[in-house]
C-alpha cells in the first residue's frame, strides 16, 4: 500500500507539469487497462501510476474550465457574492476575494452561475471625485455586496525561476481577477443566510488579525499576526529577506512544527482530563481522550493557518497516527508519510507547484530517512525517561545538521541561496518561538474577552521575545556578512554530485566511508562558486516579462548589466526584487556591474530600490541623474560613455537633451555590438530623437535585435527610423492585453513591412537571446520553453 500511495502521488505530480492536457475522453481508453493490472501484481504498480495520472488530468481540466470565458473580459458585468478569505489593504487599494451568487451584464442580461467563475479576485480602488479621492469601503468577511467589476483571465508572468502566480490563482479557485468600477450599483447588501464553516473560520482569523493590530504596537506584530493566524500578507519585504537569509523563514506562518507542538500539548492535556474523567467512569481510557484532544488541537490550529500545505501534511500525519491508536492497530512511520502525500496531491493536485510542498515533505523525508532504523544504545532503548538533557539537546542538534545537508541542492534549486548561518539561527529560533511566543499568543488570545490586562501582558510577552529574536538574527547576519547566506547555481552535473555526497553523509556508518562524502560535497562547493559555467554564450540578452514596464539582463562572461528594473506593483512587490533578483540569483550572480536607469517613469525605475536592496551595483547609469533617490549616485549616460567586455561593446548614443522636452526624450539609448551583431536598447525615447540619431548617423544600418521604444507606442518607431534599420526582431515589453494599447497596430504594420520578427513578453514571457561564435544561436520563449497547459 505505501508504495502504491507513493507512486499515485508521482502520477499527479506528473500531470501538474504536463505542457498540454489530453482530452478527458483519452481517460477511458486507461479502462481496458484496470483488470490486466489488477489479475497481476507487479502492473498494480503500474496502475497506481495511471490513476495518479488520470486523477491530475481530470482536475486539470476542471480548473481550465472554470476559468473566465474570453467573450466577458473587460466587459461591464454587475456581480453579487460574499467577501470570503482575508480582505488585505494599504493606501491605494484594497483587495479581496470574492464568492458569486449570481451575475448580469450591463444590458440586464443574466449569466448562468455554473457557466461564471465561482471565485473571483478583485481589487477596490481609491477613485478621484472633483479632484479628491474617494476613501476605501470597510470590508469584512461574510459581508453581501452588489459590485460593478470589469474581469480578466487569471494571468501571471513567466520567468526562469519566478513564481507562477497564475497556478496560485488556480489553486486557490481563483476563475478571474479584476477590479470595481466605480459607480452607484457597488452597494452592501443585507447578509445572505448562507452558513459556511470556511467564512466562520475566516471571520475569526479576521477578528484575531485585528486584535493584534490594535493591541500591540510592537514591529514585529505583522509576524505575530503570521504565527497566530498564518496570513503573512503583513509581512514586510525586510522582515521577509531576514527570515529567508537565516533560514528561518518557515517559522513565519504557522508550521508543522507549530502544529505538532500543539498536537502534544493537547494530548498532555486530555490525558489529565482523561484520568480525571477515568476516576468516575472506568470505561472511557484515559488514553482515548488523550488521542482525540491532540487531533482537535491540531486540527484547530491547522484552521487557523488556513489549512496550508505543512499544516495539512502535519494534521494528516497526526490524524492517521492517533486514529490508529484510537481502533488499536499498529501502523508504520513511513505509511503515514505516504497516506499524507497521497492525501495532499488528492486535495490539491498543483500542489507540487508550491516551495512550501517539496520543502515540507522532504524535511520529513529526510528525518525519517536518517533517524528512522538506527540503532541506539540500550540505555536509551527503554522509555522516554532513559533520555537526559544531553541526549535531547543532541538529538535536536542533530536534526539541524540533517536538515540543512539535506535541504543543500533543494533549496539551490528552488531558493538559489544556502543560508550558512541557518543551523545556529534555528537552533534559538525554533525553541523560542514554537515553545515561548506561540503558546503565549495562543493563551493571549484565548484570553481576551475575560482577562483583558492578562491578555495584553502575555501578547507583549511575545512581541518581545520575537524583537528578541530580531536582534539575534540581525546580529547573525552582520558577523556572516555577505557569506552567510552566498547565492548559489548549481550546474545539473554539480547537483547530482553534490545530491550523492550529502546522501553518502546522511547513510548509517559503515556502509561508505564518509570521507568519500565529505570530498564530493566540497569539490561540488568550491567548482559551484568558481568554475565557469560550461557552455555559457558569448553575449546572453535576456528581456524579463514585467508587465508593462522593461527590464533586460545582459550577460558577458561574469560581467552582468542590467538595464531598467520594471515597475513597482504595491510595497510589498515590484519587479526589481520579485522578478529580476531571482532571476540573478538563479544564474549564480551576486552584483551587477553596470545598472541601466533609462529614465524615471515608474514602470523603468520603479524596482530600482528593491534591485539595489537584493544585490550591489559597481556603477550606474541614469538618464535623469538628478532624480535618483538620496544616497545613489548615478552617472549621466547622455555623456557618451562606452566600454567593452571581452568581443562585446556597449556604447550610449548621445543626443541634445532640450528643456521642457517629454521625460520619455531623456532616456538612455545603449547599442550594444557583438562582431557584426548590432542590439538597440532605447528606453521610451520618441520619433524625434530617433530621427536625431539617424541625422547624426549614430545607427547601424541593420539592427538584429530591437527592443521596442516606449513598449510599441505610437509616438515612437517612427516610418523613417523603421525602415533604415530593418530589425531582425523586435520585442515589444508590454503588459498583457495593455490598457494603454501597446503595441499600437500602425507600429506593428511598419515592422511587418520590413521583415521583423515580432516578440510580445505579454505574450511569449521572458524571450532570452543566446550568441555563439559570432552569431545569434538560440531564441527561446520562456512560455513556450516552460509551457504549462493553464498558460493559454
Amino acid at each position: 500500500m505505501p508504495v502504491n500511495l507513493l507512486l499515485f502521488s508521482f502520477g499527479v505530480i506528473a500531470a501538474s507539469y504536463f505542457p498540454l492536457l489530453p482530452p478527458l475522453w483519452c481517460l477511458f481508453l486507461l479502462a481496458p487497462l484496470v483488470p490486466l493490472c489488477w489479475k497481476w501484481r507487479v502492473c498494480r504498480y503500474f496502475l497506481a501510476v495511471i490513476v495518479g495520472v488520470a486523477w491530475g488530468v481530470f482536475c486539470g481540466h476542471h480548473l481550465v474550465d472554470m476559468q473566465l470565458a474570453d467573450e466577458l473580459t473587460a466587459k461591464d458585468l454587475i456581480v453579487k457574492g460574499q467577501v470570503q478569505g482575508l480582505p488585505e489593504q494599504d493606501d491605494r487599494r484594497l483587495r479581496f476575494n470574492f464568492r458569486v451568487i449570481s451575475v448580469t451584464t450591463s444590458g440586464g442580461r443574466d449569466i448562468p452561475v455554473d457557466q461564471f467563475p465561482s471565485k473571483l479576485q478583485l481589487s477596490w480602488y481609491q477613485f478621484q471625485r472633483s479632484g479628491k479621492s474617494t476613501a476605501l469601503p470597510s470590508i469584512s468577511v461574510g459581508d453581501s455586496w452588489q459590485l460593478r467589476v470589469r474581469l480578466k483571465r487569471p494571468r501571471g508572468f513567466a520567468n526562469p525561476a519566478g513564481f507562477d502566480y497564475q497556478a496560485w490563482l488556480l489553486r486557490q479557485g481563483i476563475g478571474a481577477t479584476g477590479y470595481v468600477v466605480d459607480g452607484p450599483v457597488n452597494q452592501l447588501l443585507p447578509a445572505i443566510n448562507q452558513w459556511r464553516w470556511d467564512d466562520w473560520i475566516d471571520q475569526q482569523r479576521h477578528r484575531l488579525q485585528q486584535w493584534i493590530i490594535t493591541h500591540s504596537d510592537s514591529n514585529e506584530r505583522s509576524i505575530l499576526v503570521a504565527l497566530l493566524i498564518g496570513d503573512s500578507g503583513l509581512v514586510d519585504k525586510e522582515q521577509w529577506t531576514r527570515m529567508q537569509r537565516t533560514g528561518t523563514s518557515h517559522l513565519i506562518a504557522i508550521s508543522g512544527l507549530h502544529v505538532g507542538f500543539l498536537a502534544i500539548f493537547g494530548f498532555y492535556a486530555g490525558l489529565f482530563l482523561g484520568k480525571c474523567i477515568h476516576l468516575f467512569c472506568h470505561r472511557c481510557p484515559a488514553l482515548f481522550i488523550a488521542w482525540w484532544s491532540a487531533v482537535v488541537c491540531a486540527s484547530f490550529y491547522s484552521a487557523l493557518a488556513g489549512f496550508n500545505i505543512p499544516t495539512i501534511r502535519t494534521l494528516i500525519m497526526l490524524a492517521v497516527f492517533y486514529f490508529a491508536c484510537i481502533w488499536r492497530r499498529s501502523i508504520r512511520i513511513g505509511d503515514i508519510f505516504s497516506f499524507a502525500l497521497a492525501l495532499v496531491v488528492l486535495i490539491d493536485p498543483l500542489a507540487a507547484l508550491d516551495m512550501g510542498f517539496w520543502l515540507s515533505f522532504g524535511a520529513v523525508a529526510l528525518l525519517l530517512f536518517y533517524f528512522s532504523g538506527r540503532l541506539v544504545p540500550k540505555k536509551l532503548a527503554g522509555s522516554w525517561s532513559g533520555f537526559s538533557v544531553v541526549d535531547v539537546v543532541t538529538g535536536f542538534a542533530r536534526s539541524q545538521w540533517v536538515m540543512f545537508i539535506g535541504l543543500l541542492v533543494p533549496l539551490s534549486v528552488l531558493v538559489s541561496s544556502i543560508s550558512l548561518v541557518a543551523p545556529v539561527a534555528n537552533a534559538v529560533a525554533i525553541p523560542l518561538i514554537t515553545f515561548i511566543v506561540v503558546p503565549l499568543l495562543l493563551i493571549s488570545a484565548s484570553t481576551r474577552n475575560l482577562f483583558e490586562s492578562l491578555s495584553d501582558f502575555l501578547l507583549n510577552g511575545a512581541a518581545w521575545v520575537m524583537e528578541a529574536v530580531k536582534l539575534f538574527l540581525d546580529a547573525l547576519l552582520q558577523l556572516g556578512g555577505a557569506w552567510s547566506s552566498p547565492v548559489v547555481a548549481f550546474s545539473p552535473t554539480l547537483a547530482v554530485l553534490i545530491g550523492v555526497s550529502c546522501l553518502l553523509l546522511l547513510m548509517p556508518k559503515g556502509l561508505f566511508p564518509r570521507m568519500l562524502g565529505w570530498s564530493g560535497l566540497l569539490s561540488g562547493l568550491v567548482l559551484s562558486f568558481f568554475a565557469a559555467r560550461p557552455n555559457q554564450p558569448d553575449l546572453q540578452l535576456t528581456v524579463l516579462d514585467v508587465g508593462q514596464g522593461t527590464s533586460v539582463v545582459v550577460q558577458v562572461g561574469k560581467q552582468t548589466l542590467v538595464y531598467d528594473t520594471g515597475p513597482k506593483y504595491s510595497d510589498n512587490f515590484d519587479a526589481g526584487s520579485g522578478i529580476v533578483a531571482p532571476y540573478l540569483n538563479a544564474q549564480g550572480i551576486t552584483r551587477i556591474d553596470r545598472l541601466v536607469v533609462s529614465h524615471s517613469d515608474m514602470d523603468h525605475s520603479g524596482g530600482m530600490t528593491g534591485l539595489l536592496d537584493k544585490m550591489p551595483a559597481d556603477q550606474i547609469f541614469a538618464g535623469e541623474p538628478q532624480k535618483m533617490p538620496q544616497g545613489i549616485n548615478a552617472r549621466n549616460c547622455h555623456q557618451g560613455f562606452a566600454w567593452e567586455w571581452q568581443s562585446v561593446t556597449f556604447r550610449f548614443l548621445e543626443f541634445p537633451q532640450l528643456k521642457g522636452s517629454s521625460v520619455n526624450n531623456h532616456s538612455c539609448v545603449l547599442l550594444i555590438s557583438y562582431r557584426d551583431q548590432h542590439i538597440l536598447l532605447p528606453g521610451d525615447v520618441e520619433t524625434s530623437v530617433e530621427n536625431q540619431l539617424l541625422r547624426t548617423q549614430q545607427l547601424p544600418q541593420k539592427i538584429n535585435v530591437l527592443l521596442v521604444a516606449h513598449h510599441g507606442s505610437r509616438t515612437s518607431s517612427g516610418l523613417q527610423f523603421v525602415n533604415y534599420t530593418q530589425p531582425d526582431v523586435v520585442i515589444y515589453s508590454a503588459g498583457f492585453r495593455s490598457q494603454h494599447g501597446h503595441p499600437h497596430k500602425d507600429v506593428r504594420k511598419r515592422f511587418q513591412a520590413v521583415g521583423s520578427r515580432e516578440i510580445n513578453t505579454a505574450e511569449a514571457g521572458a524571450v532570452v537571446f543566446e550568441w555563439k561564435q559570432g552569431r545569434l544561436d538560440v531564441v527561446r520563449e520562456y512560455r513556450n520553453f516552460r509551457q504549462r497547459y493553464w498558460f493559454d
